[in-house]
């Protein structure tokens, strides 16, 4: 066998990875919050599965402080969370989202992807 059978490569090893942290927050939310009242403790659970699936503890805090402020006390369902979650994480990447110029001149272009925890 070559290198190659023995490793996945590194966009497939990437993907699986993603793949693992979004369904570990899916699966979470969904338990979590199928028809609660948004209290202390549901958001304390939010939070620590935002931190588990990577999102880094500040921004995790941050999400929820912001969801708890508009549904405190209030029913929600894991639908509701999950759009609200998405909108908040998009309204916050929204300022450093730039088109990628690769200049053709300039060769070779790395492009370094860095993610939290080191993953």
């Amino acid at each position: 066998m070559n290198d190659m059978s023995k490793k996945s490569g590194w966009l497939s090893r990437l993907r699986e990875g993603l793949q693992r942290s979004t369904t570990k927050l899916t699966d979470g939310i969904t338990v979590t919050f199928t028809h609660r009242k948004l209290d202390q403790d549901a958001l304390n659970e939010l939070e620590e599965l935002l931190i588990s699936a990577d999102l880094g503890p500040a921004a995790s805090a941050r999400l929820v402080e912001e969801f708890g402020k508009s549904r405190f006390g209030k029913d929600v369902t894991d639908h509701e969370v999950r759009a609200a979650l998405s909108e908040a994480i998009a309204n916050t990447l929204r300022p450093y989202a730039r088109p990628l110029e690769i200049k053709a001149a300039k060769k070779p272009f790395v492009v370094l992807v860095v993610g939290v925890n080191g993953t």
